[in-house]
């Protein structure tokens, strides 16, 4: 029997890499030609996805992130369904992303994302519960 908290964590470790080395196997095995003619392309949008995303960040750069609203997103004055509609974004557009703060709870996501002002000309937000990051999580704001 498993009695250490330090046992208990190397089990369940090992028992997830073994797991995962199962269901990766048959991924990892080269197509035949006539296989891979006949597989759909999904590589192509990973691919994308990786070459938006930031390897690193600087202080020049910004976060990204992508809408998922399908009926697109408001842009807001402040971090509130309250304040007003500034703007919107369609559904699928990348947005460059200032930082983030905790604030009116939508579907269960507390966070609103302010929008870099160098790349979208003005200091909206967007509710995070909308938009899909790109690379790394928002730093929070600073207060200033």
């Amino acid at each position: 029997m498993v009695k250490s908290k330090l046992s208990k964590l190397t089990l369940c470790a090992v028992g997830g890499a073994v797991a995962l080395a199962t269901a990766a196997g048959p991924a990892l095995a080269e197509p035949t030609p006539a296989e891979e003619l006949s597989r759909p392309n999904v590589e192509a949008p990973m691919k994308m996805a990786e070459e938006a995303a930031p390897s690193t960040l600087t202080a020049a750069s910004s976060y990204k992130g992508r809408v998922i609203a399908r009926s697109g997103l408001n842009v807001r004055s402040k971090p509130n369904t309250y304040s007003k509609v500034i703007g919107s974004l369609p559904y699928g557009k990348v947005i460059h992303i200032d930082c983030k703060v905790n604030s009116q709870n939508i579907d269960g996501n507390p966070r609103w994302y302010k929008l870099d002002r160098k790349h979208h000309h003005h200091d909206g937000w967007v509710s995070a519960r909308y938009v899909v990051n790109i690379g790394a999580a928002p730093h929070f704001c600073h207060h200033r």
